[in-house]
Protein backbone atom coordinates (compact mmCIF):
# COMPACT_ATOMS: atom_id res chain seq x y z
CA UNK A 1 0.00 0.00 0.00
CA UNK A 2 2.83 2.31 0.94
CA UNK A 3 4.65 1.47 -2.29
CA UNK A 4 1.57 2.35 -4.40
CA UNK A 5 1.26 5.74 -2.79
CA UNK A 6 4.90 6.52 -3.45
CA UNK A 7 4.63 5.46 -7.09
CA UNK A 8 1.56 7.61 -7.55
CA UNK A 9 3.37 10.65 -6.16
CA UNK A 10 6.40 10.00 -8.36
CA UNK A 11 4.20 9.88 -11.46
CA UNK A 12 2.56 13.18 -10.49
CA UNK A 13 5.96 14.80 -10.09
CA UNK A 14 7.10 13.40 -13.44
CA UNK A 15 4.00 14.81 -15.18
CA UNK A 16 4.52 18.25 -13.56
CA UNK A 17 8.17 18.25 -14.56
CA UNK A 18 7.32 17.43 -18.18
CA UNK A 19 4.75 20.28 -18.33
CA UNK A 20 7.27 22.70 -16.83
CA UNK A 21 9.92 21.65 -19.33
CA UNK A 22 7.50 22.12 -22.28
CA UNK A 23 6.41 25.58 -21.08
CA UNK A 24 9.70 27.14 -20.05
CA UNK A 25 12.25 25.21 -22.08
CA UNK A 26 14.19 24.10 -19.03
CA UNK A 27 15.59 20.61 -18.88
CA UNK A 28 14.17 18.24 -16.38
CA UNK A 29 15.68 18.65 -12.94
CA UNK A 30 15.61 16.26 -10.06
CA UNK A 31 12.08 16.12 -8.75
CA UNK A 32 13.17 16.37 -5.23
CA UNK A 33 15.19 19.54 -5.91
CA UNK A 34 13.70 22.61 -4.22
CA UNK A 35 15.87 24.85 -6.38
CA UNK A 36 14.38 23.39 -9.56
CA UNK A 37 10.87 23.95 -8.41
CA UNK A 38 11.67 27.62 -7.58
CA UNK A 39 13.28 28.23 -10.97
CA UNK A 40 10.29 26.77 -12.72
CA UNK A 41 7.87 28.97 -10.92
CA UNK A 42 9.96 32.09 -11.71
CA UNK A 43 10.11 31.13 -15.37
CA UNK A 44 6.35 30.67 -15.58
CA UNK A 45 5.78 34.07 -13.95
CA UNK A 46 8.30 35.74 -16.33
CA UNK A 47 6.62 34.24 -19.37
CA UNK A 48 3.22 35.47 -18.22
CA UNK A 49 4.68 38.96 -17.63
CA UNK A 50 6.18 39.08 -21.14
CA UNK A 51 2.89 38.05 -22.70
CA UNK A 52 0.96 40.61 -20.64
CA UNK A 53 3.42 43.37 -21.55
CA UNK A 54 3.13 42.54 -25.26
CA UNK A 55 -0.67 42.60 -25.09
CA UNK A 56 -0.65 45.93 -23.22
CA UNK A 57 1.75 47.44 -25.77
CA UNK A 58 -0.48 46.29 -28.60
CA UNK A 59 -3.45 48.03 -26.94
CA UNK A 60 -1.65 51.43 -26.61
CA UNK A 61 -2.79 54.14 -29.10
CA UNK A 62 -0.31 55.02 -31.82
CA UNK A 63 0.97 58.66 -31.99
CA UNK A 64 1.32 60.23 -35.45
CA UNK A 65 3.99 62.79 -36.22
CA UNK A 66 2.52 66.33 -36.57
CA UNK A 67 1.87 67.39 -40.13
CA UNK A 68 4.07 70.25 -41.39
CA UNK A 69 2.47 73.70 -41.42
CA UNK A 70 1.29 74.83 -44.86
CA UNK A 71 3.73 77.09 -46.65
CA UNK A 72 2.22 80.54 -47.21
CA UNK A 73 3.12 82.61 -50.22
CA UNK A 74 5.31 85.61 -49.49
CA UNK A 75 3.46 88.92 -49.17
CA UNK A 76 4.77 91.84 -51.21
CA UNK A 77 5.56 94.89 -49.10
CA UNK A 78 4.57 97.96 -51.12
CA UNK A 79 5.76 100.45 -48.51
CA UNK A 80 8.37 102.98 -49.60
CA UNK A 81 9.20 106.14 -47.60
CA UNK A 82 9.30 108.60 -50.53
CA UNK A 83 7.10 109.04 -53.59
CA UNK A 84 6.49 111.36 -56.52
CA UNK A 85 3.44 111.60 -58.77
CA UNK A 86 2.82 113.13 -62.18
CA UNK A 87 -0.27 113.20 -64.35
CA UNK A 88 -3.23 115.07 -65.74
CA UNK A 89 -5.06 117.48 -63.42
CA UNK A 90 -8.34 119.20 -64.12
CA UNK A 91 -9.34 122.13 -61.91
CA UNK A 92 -13.10 122.63 -61.78
CA UNK A 93 -13.56 126.14 -60.42
CA UNK A 94 -16.76 126.40 -58.40
CA UNK A 95 -15.76 129.89 -57.32
CA UNK A 96 -18.04 132.88 -56.92
CA UNK A 97 -17.18 136.57 -56.84
CA UNK A 98 -18.82 139.89 -56.09
CA UNK A 99 -17.84 142.99 -58.10
CA UNK A 100 -17.60 146.64 -57.00
CA UNK A 101 -16.44 149.54 -59.12
CA UNK A 102 -16.48 153.29 -59.39
CA UNK A 103 -19.12 154.77 -61.65
CA UNK A 104 -17.61 157.01 -64.36
CA UNK A 105 -20.76 159.15 -64.45
CA UNK A 106 -20.71 159.63 -60.66
CA UNK A 107 -16.98 160.32 -60.79
CA UNK A 108 -17.65 163.19 -63.20
CA UNK A 109 -19.86 164.65 -60.46
CA UNK A 110 -17.20 164.17 -57.81
CA UNK A 111 -18.47 160.87 -56.36
CA UNK A 112 -15.60 158.40 -56.24
CA UNK A 113 -17.32 155.72 -54.16
CA UNK A 114 -17.48 152.15 -55.40
CA UNK A 115 -20.83 150.51 -56.06
CA UNK A 116 -21.85 146.88 -56.46
CA UNK A 117 -22.19 146.14 -60.13
CA UNK A 118 -25.07 143.72 -59.66
CA UNK A 119 -23.31 140.84 -61.40
CA UNK A 120 -21.06 138.07 -60.24
CA UNK A 121 -17.82 136.76 -61.70
CA UNK A 122 -16.33 133.34 -62.07
CA UNK A 123 -12.96 131.83 -62.95
CA UNK A 124 -12.67 129.38 -65.83
CA UNK A 125 -11.81 125.70 -65.48
CA UNK A 126 -8.18 124.73 -65.85
CA UNK A 127 -6.64 121.56 -67.40
CA UNK A 128 -2.96 121.23 -66.56
CA UNK A 129 -0.05 119.01 -65.58
CA UNK A 130 -0.21 118.00 -61.92
CA UNK A 131 2.86 117.22 -59.82
CA UNK A 132 3.01 115.86 -56.28
CA UNK A 133 5.58 114.55 -53.86
CA UNK A 134 5.57 113.24 -50.33
CA UNK A 135 7.39 111.52 -47.52
CA UNK A 136 6.06 109.08 -44.93
CA UNK A 137 6.55 110.17 -41.32
CA UNK A 138 5.07 106.83 -40.18
CA UNK A 139 4.15 103.70 -42.11
CA UNK A 140 0.63 105.07 -42.67
CA UNK A 141 0.95 108.88 -42.48
CA UNK A 142 2.65 111.03 -45.10
CA UNK A 143 3.12 114.73 -45.75
CA UNK A 144 2.19 115.59 -49.35
CA UNK A 145 2.85 118.71 -51.42
CA UNK A 146 1.09 119.20 -54.77
CA UNK A 147 1.15 121.83 -57.49
CA UNK A 148 -0.28 122.31 -60.94
CA UNK A 149 1.55 124.01 -63.79
CA UNK A 150 -0.15 127.43 -64.07
CA UNK A 151 -2.23 128.05 -67.17
CA UNK A 152 -4.07 131.17 -68.30
CA UNK A 153 -7.85 131.24 -67.77
CA UNK A 154 -10.54 133.90 -68.14
CA UNK A 155 -12.32 135.73 -65.36
CA UNK A 156 -15.84 136.34 -66.69
CA UNK A 157 -18.99 138.02 -65.53
CA UNK A 158 -21.89 135.81 -64.55
CA UNK A 159 -25.34 137.32 -64.88
CA UNK A 160 -26.64 140.63 -66.26
CA UNK A 161 -27.68 143.92 -64.74
CA UNK A 162 -29.59 146.30 -67.07
CA UNK A 163 -28.14 149.22 -65.12
CA UNK A 164 -24.71 148.16 -66.42
CA UNK A 165 -25.38 147.22 -70.04
CA UNK A 166 -21.65 147.11 -70.79
CA UNK A 167 -21.30 144.02 -68.55
CA UNK A 168 -23.14 141.42 -70.56
CA UNK A 169 -23.14 137.83 -69.30
CA UNK A 170 -19.75 136.23 -70.02
CA UNK A 171 -17.79 139.47 -70.43
CA UNK A 172 -14.07 138.76 -69.96
CA UNK A 173 -12.82 140.95 -67.13
CA UNK A 174 -9.18 139.73 -67.04
CA UNK A 175 -6.91 136.82 -67.89
CA UNK A 176 -5.08 135.28 -64.96
CA UNK A 177 -2.91 132.22 -64.21
CA UNK A 178 -4.08 131.03 -60.78
CA UNK A 179 -2.49 128.27 -58.75
CA UNK A 180 -2.70 126.54 -55.40
CA UNK A 181 -0.09 124.48 -53.53
CA UNK A 182 -1.90 122.09 -51.16
CA UNK A 183 0.15 120.79 -48.23
CA UNK A 184 -1.70 117.92 -46.60
CA UNK A 185 -1.24 115.27 -43.93
CA UNK A 186 -2.49 112.03 -45.47
CA UNK A 187 -3.46 108.71 -43.89
CA UNK A 188 -2.88 105.66 -46.12
CA UNK A 189 -4.79 102.42 -45.55
CA UNK A 190 -2.36 99.52 -46.07
CA UNK A 191 -4.58 96.46 -45.48
CA UNK A 192 -5.69 96.05 -49.10
CA UNK A 193 -2.44 94.87 -50.65
CA UNK A 194 -1.52 96.79 -53.80
CA UNK A 195 -4.64 98.97 -53.48
CA UNK A 196 -3.88 101.82 -51.04
CA UNK A 197 -6.71 104.33 -50.51
CA UNK A 198 -6.00 107.51 -48.58
CA UNK A 199 -7.66 110.56 -47.01
CA UNK A 200 -6.10 113.77 -45.80
CA UNK A 201 -6.47 117.41 -44.90
CA UNK A 202 -4.26 120.44 -44.79
CA UNK A 203 -3.86 124.00 -45.98
CA UNK A 204 -3.11 125.70 -49.27
CA UNK A 205 -2.00 129.12 -50.43
CA UNK A 206 -3.48 130.57 -53.61
CA UNK A 207 -2.01 133.13 -55.97
CA UNK A 208 -1.78 134.14 -59.61
CA UNK A 209 1.55 134.39 -61.42
CA UNK A 210 0.21 136.32 -64.42
CA UNK A 211 -2.56 138.91 -64.77
CA UNK A 212 -3.47 140.39 -68.15
CA UNK A 213 -5.81 143.15 -69.24
CA UNK A 214 -9.25 142.64 -70.70
CA UNK A 215 -12.20 144.88 -69.77
CA UNK A 216 -10.29 145.71 -66.59
CA UNK A 217 -6.81 147.15 -66.88
CA UNK A 218 -3.82 146.68 -64.57
CA UNK A 219 -5.52 143.81 -62.73
CA UNK A 220 -4.00 142.49 -59.53
CA UNK A 221 -5.07 139.18 -57.94
CA UNK A 222 -4.42 139.00 -54.22
CA UNK A 223 -3.03 135.90 -52.57
CA UNK A 224 -5.08 133.83 -50.17
CA UNK A 225 -4.81 130.98 -47.71
CA UNK A 226 -7.30 128.33 -46.67
CA UNK A 227 -8.06 124.70 -45.81
CA UNK A 228 -7.99 121.84 -48.30
CA UNK A 229 -9.29 118.25 -48.26
CA UNK A 230 -7.60 115.37 -50.04
CA UNK A 231 -8.71 111.81 -50.97
CA UNK A 232 -7.81 109.15 -53.53
CA UNK A 233 -5.93 105.91 -53.98
CA UNK A 234 -2.68 104.44 -55.27
CA UNK A 235 -2.60 101.08 -57.05
CA UNK A 236 0.92 99.67 -57.01
CA UNK A 237 1.93 97.52 -59.97
CA UNK A 238 5.25 96.78 -58.25
CA UNK A 239 6.96 97.97 -55.05
CA UNK A 240 8.14 101.03 -57.02
CA UNK A 241 5.66 101.80 -59.82
CA UNK A 242 1.93 102.35 -59.67
CA UNK A 243 -1.08 104.37 -60.76
CA UNK A 244 -3.01 106.96 -58.79
CA UNK A 245 -6.25 108.91 -58.83
CA UNK A 246 -7.10 111.70 -56.43
CA UNK A 247 -9.34 114.66 -55.73
CA UNK A 248 -8.80 117.80 -53.67
CA UNK A 249 -11.16 120.55 -52.56
CA UNK A 250 -9.82 123.97 -51.53
CA UNK A 251 -11.58 126.79 -49.66
CA UNK A 252 -9.80 130.12 -50.16
CA UNK A 253 -10.91 133.75 -49.99
CA UNK A 254 -9.11 136.35 -52.12
CA UNK A 255 -9.48 139.98 -53.15
CA UNK A 256 -8.54 141.43 -56.51
CA UNK A 257 -8.45 144.94 -57.92
CA UNK A 258 -7.96 146.87 -61.16
CA UNK A 259 -7.05 150.50 -61.88
CA UNK A 260 -9.09 151.13 -65.02
CA UNK A 261 -11.93 150.06 -67.27
CA UNK A 262 -11.48 149.77 -71.04
CA UNK A 263 -15.00 150.08 -72.42
CA UNK A 264 -15.29 148.98 -76.07
CA UNK A 265 -16.16 151.96 -78.29
CA UNK A 266 -15.72 154.45 -75.44
CA UNK A 267 -12.11 154.02 -74.41
CA UNK A 268 -10.31 153.80 -71.13
CA UNK A 269 -11.56 155.27 -67.86
CA UNK A 270 -9.45 155.51 -64.65
CA UNK A 271 -12.03 153.79 -62.51
CA UNK A 272 -11.16 151.53 -59.58
CA UNK A 273 -12.81 148.12 -59.37
CA UNK A 274 -12.67 145.35 -56.81
CA UNK A 275 -13.48 141.67 -56.86
CA UNK A 276 -14.09 139.57 -53.72
CA UNK A 277 -13.73 135.90 -54.59
CA UNK A 278 -14.55 132.68 -52.77
CA UNK A 279 -12.06 130.54 -54.64
CA UNK A 280 -13.14 126.90 -54.09
CA UNK A 281 -11.83 124.69 -56.90
CA UNK A 282 -12.10 120.92 -57.16
CA UNK A 283 -8.98 119.34 -58.63
CA UNK A 284 -9.17 115.86 -60.16
CA UNK A 285 -5.90 114.06 -60.91
CA UNK A 286 -4.84 110.78 -62.53
CA UNK A 287 -1.35 109.61 -63.37
CA UNK A 288 1.63 107.50 -62.35
CA UNK A 289 3.36 107.21 -58.99
CA UNK A 290 6.96 106.25 -58.30
CA UNK A 291 7.88 105.16 -54.76
CA UNK A 292 11.46 104.77 -53.57
CA UNK A 293 13.93 104.93 -50.69
CA UNK A 294 13.15 101.70 -48.81
CA UNK A 295 15.94 100.81 -46.36
CA UNK A 296 17.75 103.93 -47.43
CA UNK A 297 18.20 102.68 -50.99
CA UNK A 298 17.44 105.29 -53.64
CA UNK A 299 16.50 104.44 -57.23
CA UNK A 300 18.97 103.87 -60.01
CA UNK A 301 17.78 104.63 -63.54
Amino acid sequence: MTIDIKLSRALQRRTLANELSATTGFEEAPLNSCFSRTVGRVAIASGALVVATAVSAADLPTTKAPEPAPVQSAQIDYFQPFFVKAGFTYALNTSSSKLWAQNPTAMAQGDFATFPLGVNATIGDLPTLGLEGGVYVTRNVSIDVAIGVPYSVDVKTKGYNPLNPVLTNGTVLAKISPDIVPVTAVYHFDNFGAFRPYVGAGVTPSFSISNKNALLTSPHVGSGFGPVLNAGFDYMLSPNWGLYAGVKKAFVYTQSSANGIDIPGAGWFPAQSYQHTHFQPWTFSVGIVYAFGKNGVFPTF
